[in-house]
């Protein structure tokens, strides 16, 4: 139902991830608002789960075993205190929902609103209001004050790697010492006396590090990577399959591959695309034509969760200027934007409005009985980052 809200959750993800607000979206239909039922997407309920206010898979069918929640509706100059209901009908298979009181009184169909949880308690935020969007930087209004109680202080870890990077910082150029386009990030990571690893878990004490050229003529030229995930061993087809099937032939390399990008908005010139099964917590890779739509590779929900939260707990992202003198590369690192926890549940909006894309690179060995990849890449353009992680505070290392 978001895809038919009046505001899209990616337009307005900025500015709550820039305040660090965790938030889940949902949008009230006409026969929701009549009716005094919302369906409580995945989304909704991994928050309240998350924060310790209401677990749905843990409550019993039936009225009795509703729950009620200390709430309130926000508005531009006040709270409006009320409650929330949250349960599961003994009807079919006991689908979670729940339900504001009074939430007819504040809400239109088709609004765009959002769920915010503190303290136990639960906020609603009408994100198709833009006035009331913007009273979150007035902080005196009942936003604003709620914005606040998110702010967070730098870790003592945190401070020593910032240490370093003014000290690395105050050295000036420094040459390259791997070439390629990995370089920046090798070099950095060996002056702070990281050695080489998969890339699966953090770089620096459980800090990871994103280094990168500075660009100011082509600021979003390359995608960046969030991590890697393979999809499910169970999915409707094996990797291999997939490539005999939609890949195709590279004269050049002499195989059989599959180098795309797949996108939720958009089908790729294989007829590939993403898909949220919400009901079933899955994304999909996809197959369509003529209308019919194909599950291919599959994911889920928990498991990309679970990636993104062990790949970018918390994250430095370094700026280099780049110059190259006789043929070699020289690198100054100058900035870098510390950033916290990323908002889980805002990685499967912005799938959804195709700001998330994953990308396939793999080919089937000389041998024809296997697969080499180079990971099923999730990837972001640098200017969405903001929606998903909070980028909260920029530091000059010179």
């Amino acid at each position: 139902m978001l895809n038919k809200a009046t505001t899209k959750p990616s337009e307005v993800l900025s500015l709550f991830t820039s305040k660090d607000i965790p938030i889940a979206f949902f949008c009230p239909t006409e026969t929701a608002l009549n009716k005094s039922i919302i369906d409580a997407t995945y989304q909704v309920r991994e928050t309240l789960k998350e924060f310790d206010i209401h677990d749905f898979e843990n409550q019993l069918q039936g009225t009795a075993n509703k729950k009620l929640i200390e709430s309130f509706i926000v508005k531009k100059s006040s709270l409006v205190k009320t409650k929330t209901s949250l349960y599961r009908p003994d009807t079919k298979k006991g689908d979670p929902r729940f339900w504001p009181y009074e939430f007819a009184s504040y809400a239109s169909a088709w609004d765009l609103f959002g769920l915010i949880p503190h303290n136990g308690n639960i906020y609603y935020v009408n994100c198709s209001d833009p006035a009331l969007l913007h009273s979150i930087n007035n902080e005196s209004s009942p936003l604003g004050k709620l914005a606040q109680y998110f702010a967070g202080d730098i870790s003592e870890v945190a401070s020593e790697l910032l240490a370093k990077l003014k000290d690395i910082s105050s050295q000036g150029s420094i040459p390259s010492l791997r070439d390629g386009t990995t370089g920046v990030g090798y070099t950095l990571e060996t002056l702070l006396g990281i050695e080489a690893n998969s890339k699966t878990l953090p770089d620096y004490k459980g800090i990871e590090l994103k280094a990168s050229r500075k660009n100011p003529k082509r600021p979003s030229r390359n995608r960046q990577t969030l991590f890697s995930k393979a999809p499910l061993k169970n999915s409707p087809l094996k990797p291999i399959d997939v490539i005999n099937q939609y890949g195709y032939f590279s004269d050049e390399e002499q195989r059989m591959q599959l180098y795309c990008t797949l996108n939720a908005t958009k089908l790729n010139s294989q007829g590939l695309s993403l898909k949220q099964i919400y009901e079933d917590n899955q994304l999909s890779a996809t197959f369509e034509k003529d209308n019919s739509i194909k599950k291919l590779l599959l994911w889920n929900h928990k498991d990309l969760s679970k990636s993104l939260l062990k790949k970018h707990n918390e994250t430095f992202w370094v700026k280099a200027e780049s110059q190259v003198i006789k043929g070699k590369e020289y690198f100054h690192y100058y900035e870098a934007i510390h950033s916290k926890k990323p908002i889980v549940e805002n990685f499967f909006y912005l799938i959804d409005d195709g700001l998330i894309e994953v990308d396939f690179l793999m080919h089937i060995k000389e041998n024809k009985t296997g697969v080499r990849d180079h990971g099923y890449l999730f990837k972001i353009w640098p200017h969405d980052l903001d929606k998903l992680i909070p980028l909260s505070v920029t530091y000059q290392l010179c």
